[in-house]
Formats: structure tokens, C-alpha cells, sequence
């Protein structure tokens, strides 16, 4: 078996930081600019895409989920190791909050007498919580048509930690029965199942936001790394997949990125309508696809290649290494700030709407990333620490 890309590859951190950087551009500074004018318009807009760094997050876990996968697969205990990582890695700081939530939710309005705004969202936390504690929040959404993220207080961006939690239970199955090339295209299969059923969702005229956020609509970017990692653990040497990812990328990333122009193009001024139904979750595939492409030219840049030096950053790495408590607590941040109007609290002294926006939107940038380092440093690398009994050995 190959062994290009195995072990800690530092510019994955990176690309994780640029998934969590796309997120926090649209919850803390789309979210919170006011429409104005037609720049403004347009950088609102802009940073609107920054929803797409969870599909980022998606393909980056799909390569390193299934490579670690694959890897353990003949070794013993490899069920066990696998799910006692994903345990430390992700329940403490979940359910922590989970239950810190709670704690507030319920205790809350039986100590003081609450506003209206505040006590609905404690009520609304409060009939969650089967819900998130299961990791089905997702579901909820479809099943009780949400239609507005502000329904869900606090907790709408655990959404996507239900579809990796999803794809935590099942895919290590599918990896351990079947063979490197079969499971290539079952991963291949569930890209277009993914694909399809977005598509038919649209058609039925589905609850936009459910179609977003369940699981089997979003196999494909989870997929399409997977299918990354499987490709390169073939029996041919290290330097034939090196070379094979440098062409893949230069593929994924023109080949995604111009049927995304055409695309856009072709619905020009359209949000609806049969060709709107088909064009659309071929394009969302296809920013995955862009997105594999970045994945890939990330693990075979060169060391002073700018690809290299700016997912290797300093900066970058720092973004990556805290993202999962980032992406928890900064979406709260976000809440706050809109559902309170803290933007106008600014305006008081800085009048103009963009420069309020940057100043409120970086402070929350800060205050998330302190509430986030001092969450990893004095709660979860303690947790982390116990990974180091779970290790696969044999095999």
C-alpha cells in the first residue's frame, strides 16, 4: 500500500482554517451588514458564500475520516479505536455545551422573570434538547419545516455536526466490508444518490433549509473526499499518486469552477423553475468538486509554492487548530449580535455601516477565537490526551 499522504500533513490544518474563516465571514459580517448600497450590496453577498466552508469542512472530513479508516482497517480493535477518538474529539465539548444550554434553558426563567425575546428562545431551547442530545437537529428541521434559522436560538449551526455524526456511525461499516475499488464507487454512488435527491427535493418544492442541512444531501462533498483518500492508498508508489493529484486538482478545480461560471450564466435571474430544479444541485456538487480540487492541490504544493505558504501559515494553522470550538461558539456570538441589533448599539459612534459592521464583526472574530482557545487549552486537550489509549496497533 502507498504511503503518500498518510500522518499529520500540516497544510490540512490550514485548509481546515479556511473552511472555518468562510464560516465566520458569513455569520459575523454577512449577517450582520445592513443592506445599502450597490458595494455594499455586492460584499454582503460575497461573504454570504462563506456558508460554503462547511462543505469544505465536509470534503476535508471525508479524506481524513476514510484514510484513517482504511489504514486500521486489518488492525485490531478497529471499531472501538475509531469511534473511542471520535468520542473524545467531539462529545466533550458537544455535550458540554449541550448541557451548559440546558443549565441556562431550564434553570434561567426559574430564577428571574425573563424579557419576552429571552424567555421564547429558553422555551425553544428548551423542547430542543431530545433533539440536539441526539445529534438529530437536522432532522427536526425537516420534520418540523423550519424555515428560518432564527427559529433555532444559539444551536441552528449544529446542524452540520449532526451529518458527521451521521457519517461516523455508518461509513466506518462500509469501509470495513468492503474492498478499496468497490468502495470507490459505492463513495461515487452516494455522490449523485446526494446530488439527485437534491434535486428531487427541489422539485417537490421542499423545505428549502431541510434540503440544505439533512444528511443524504450532503454525501457528495463527504464522498468526494473520501474517494481522495481511497485513490491514493492503491499498491502503485507514492511518487505515482503525487503525480496524480497534481493533475486531479488541476481537474476538480477547472472543471468545477467552469461549470459554476456556465451555470450561473445560464439561471441568470432565476430562483425557481425546472431548469433552476436541475441546475442547482449539479452546482452545488460542483463547488464541492472546487473544493476536493483545493484539498488536493494543498496536500502536493511545493514548500515555497504561495499554495503552501499561505495553508501553512502561521495564521491559517491557528484557525484550523481551534476550528471545531470555533464553529461552536462563534455562531452564538452571531445570534447574539443580530437577534440584539448590536450593530446599531455600534452606529452610536461609528456611523458608517461598513466600518461598524468590520469593527463589530472582528471583535466577534476575537471573542470567539479567546472563548475557543481557552475551551481547547483548559477542557478538551485534557480529553485528548486519552486518545493515546486508543491507538491501533497489529494488523
Amino acid at each position: 500500500m502507498s504511503k503518500a499522504f498518510k500522518g499529520h500533513i500540516p497544510a490540512l490544518d490550514g485548509v481546515r482554517g479556511l473552511a472555518i474563516g468562510l464560516v465566520l465571514a458569513v455569520h459575523l459580517f454577512s449577517n450582520l451588514m445592513p443592506w445599502g448600497g450597490f458595494f455594499q450590496n455586492t460584499l454582503k453577498q460575497t461573504f454570504s458564500y462563506g456558508s460554503l466552508g462547511v462543505e469544505v469542512f465536509f470534503v476535508l472530513s471525508g479524506f481524513l475520516i476514510t484514510g484513517i479508516l482504511w489504514d486500521t482497517k486489518t488492525k485490531a480493535g478497529y471499531f472501538k479505536n475509531f469511534y473511542m477518538r471520535r468520542f473524545l474529539r467531539i462529545f466533550p465539548l458537544y455535550y458540554g455545551v449541550l448541557a451548559l444550554i440546558a443549565l441556562v434553558a431550564f434553570g434561567l426563567p426559574r430564577l428571574i422573570a425573563l424579557e419576552p425575546q429571552l424567555l421564547s428562545e429558553m422555551q425553544t431551547l428548551q423542547g430542543l434538547q431530545g433533539w440536539l442530545w441526539s445529534y438529530g437537529l437536522n432532522f427536526y428541521i425537516w420534520l418540523h419545516n423550519v424555515s428560518d434559522w432564527a427559529q433555532l436560538p444559539y444551536v441552528s449551526h449544529f446542524w452540520s455536526l449532526c451529518v458527521e455524526e451521521h457519517f461516523y456511525i455508518f461509513w466506518p461499516v462500509l469501509v470495513f466490508l468492503f474492498p478499496r475499488k468497490k468502495l470507490i464507487h459505492v463513495a461515487m454512488g452516494m455522490v449523485v444518490f446526494s446530488m439527485l435527491t437534491r434535486m428531487g427535493m427541489y422539485f417537490a418544492e421542499a423545505n428549502p433549509l431541510a434540503v440544505y442541512a439533512l444528511t443524504f444531501c450532503r454525501f457528495d462533498a463527504l464522498c468526494l473526499g473520501s474517494i481522495l483518500a481511497l485513490v491514493v492508498r492503491g499498491e502503485n508508489s507514492a511518487e505515482a499518486y503525487v503525480l496524480w493529484m497534481k493533475k486531479t486538482s488541476r481537474w476538480l478545480l477547472g472543471g468545477g469552477a467552469l461549470f459554476i461560471v456556465v451555470s450561473f450564466f445560464v439561471t441568470l435571474g432565476q430562483k425557481e423553475g425546472a431548469l433552476w430544479n436541475v441546475v442547482k444541485p449539479l452546482r452545488e456538487t460542483a463547488f464541492n468538486v472546487v473544493f476536493a480540487g483545493i484539498l488536493a492541490s494543498a496536500l502536493v504544493a511545493g514548500a515555497r509554492s504561495w499554495v503552501s505558504l499561505f495553508f501553512c501559515s502561521a495564521f491559517m494553522r491557528f484557525l484550523g487548530r481551534y476550528s471545531y470550538g470555533l464553529y461552536v461558539y462563534h455562531a452564538m456570538v452571531s445570534y447574539y449580535f443580530v437577534s440584539r441589533n448590536t450593530l446599531a448599539f455600534v452606529q452610536q459612534w461609528v456611523a458608517n455601516d461598513l466600518a461598524a459592521t468590520f469593527l463589530l464583526g472582528s471583535f466577534g472574530c476575537v471573542l470567539s477565537c479567546l472563548i475557543a482557545f481557552v475551551s481547547y487549552h483548559a477542557f478538551e486537550k485534557h480529553f485528548l490526551k486519552l486518545k493515546v489509549f486508543f491507538e491501533a496497533r497489529g494488523g
